[in-house]
């Protein structure tokens, strides 16, 4: 997840939001792998497979993948 946040905004943002993003993403990971609250990890890492699977429909429902969309 996190180098593909980190290419996207190579790819299509300007060194400001660069500098941002990259502080943004080792906040989340610092959050994700040592949060001194279960409750806000548990949190966090619901919506992330909330929006994945937002993304998996979306993107099945525009392509017709048999190994992705099974």
């Amino acid at each position: 997840m996190r180098v593909i946040l980190f290419l996207f905004i190579i790819l299509f943002c300007n060194n400001c939001a660069l500098i941002v993003a990259k502080e943004t993403v080792k906040a989340v990971d610092t959050i994700l792998d040592e949060g001194p609250n279960p409750e806000k990890k548990k949190k966090i890492l619901e919506k992330k497979k909330k929006k994945q699977d937002k993304a998996r429909e979306f993107y099945c429902s525009k392509v017709n993948d048999e190994e992705k969309c099974g």
